[in-house]
């Protein structure tokens, strides 16, 4: 290898003025030359027909997105003539339906007392009997002291691991059949779910995820009113039989319920009412839940949780 003296090193930059212009061009070449060309004619380097291509452009698009916009927040007047025309109709059907609602509890309460006269005139009975026999089956409403009990479902844990799928405890029908039942023996005279009067031949039934009372779903938390001696039943929800199964459920599950007494309470009449031939019940009445034994809350023929 022979060593050239006297040889410079090469520049360093040098290297880089392809780079520097592929990343940093000031203009691109054909804008450059084009430049150049009209400066040498003695003419300015731009036209200016471009910015004014640009702003026309813009001006135009501009345009454009105000009227469609104001097109579409100005509502069409055959589409608002339309549902000012629907909202009246709903609203006249709401009002009439309003007026005969008052009409048939008006004719309700007429026939009722029609046919109490009548069964009176033809049994030679005293109205005070016609009238605690209504009460008894459900036929009438029902104004007195009572108690007020609320069910509720277990709330979401808080400490629950994301992804699991774990749903919380919910009451059932075997935690409200067993209420209700409590609250008979106390001596309850009248009793309602959500608001819906318990007979003779109410059913309390579990479908699935919902509870049914008389072929009407409820919605929890569920409401039970009970018209009766306010001691005696707020003594049974909360010390006796069915107090004891209600803190155990609320311990285990964490179904939580809650007991209030009141001077006043209603309890209005049964909905689905209807004759039938009656027969005394061989069997014996159903236990009374035992404290600190939790029952089997699934009922036959229902499907589990």
């Amino acid at each position: 290898m022979r060593w050239r003296r006297g040889q410079a090193d090469p520049d360093p930059a040098a290297s880089m003025a392809l780079l520097n212009e592929v990343l940093d061009p000031p203009l691109g070449p054909g804008y450059d030359s084009a430049a150049r060309s009209r400066t040498e004619q003695g003419l300015p380097a731009s036209s200016g027909t471009r910015t004014w291509l640009m702003f026309g452009t813009t001006l135009v698009l501009g345009v454009l997105l105000t009227t469609a916009a104001v097109t579409l927040r100005t509502p069409d007047p055959a589409e608002a003539a339309g549902r000012a025309q629907l909202v009246e109709r709903i609203e006249q059907v709401e009002r009439v339906g309003d007026e005969r609602s008052v009409q048939v509890d008006a004719l309700r309460t007429e026939v009722g007392e029609l046919e109490r006269a009548a069964i009176v005139a033809d049994s030679g009975g005293s109205g005070d009997a016609i009238a605690a026999a209504a009460v008894r089956a459900g036929g009438t409403a029902v104004t007195g002291p009572g108690v007020q009990i609320t069910l509720y479902d277990a709330e979401q844990p808080a400490d629950d691991t994301p992804g699991e799928d774990a749903e919380p405890e919910r009451i059932n029908s075997r935690d409200l059949q067993l209420v209700v039942n409590g609250l008979w023996r106390a001596g309850a005279e009248a009793v309602s779910v959500d608001g819906h009067r318990l007979t003779s031949t109410s059913a309390i039934r579990f479908a699935g995820q919902a509870i049914i009372v008389d072929f009407r779903g409820l919605t929890p938390p569920y409401d039970i009113v009970a018209i009766g001696a306010p001691e005696e039943l707020t003594t049974e929800l909360t010390s006796g039989a069915t107090g004891a199964y209600l803190q155990e459920i609320e311990r285990q599950l964490g179904l939580r319920s809650e007991v209030t007494a009141a001077r006043e309470l209603t309890v209005g009449p049964g909905v689905r009412l209807s004759t039938r031939l009656g027969t005394i019940p061989s069997g014996e009445a159903p236990p009374a839940p035992t404290p600190g034994v939790l029952p089997d809350r699934h009922p036959r023929g229902e499907e589990p949780r």
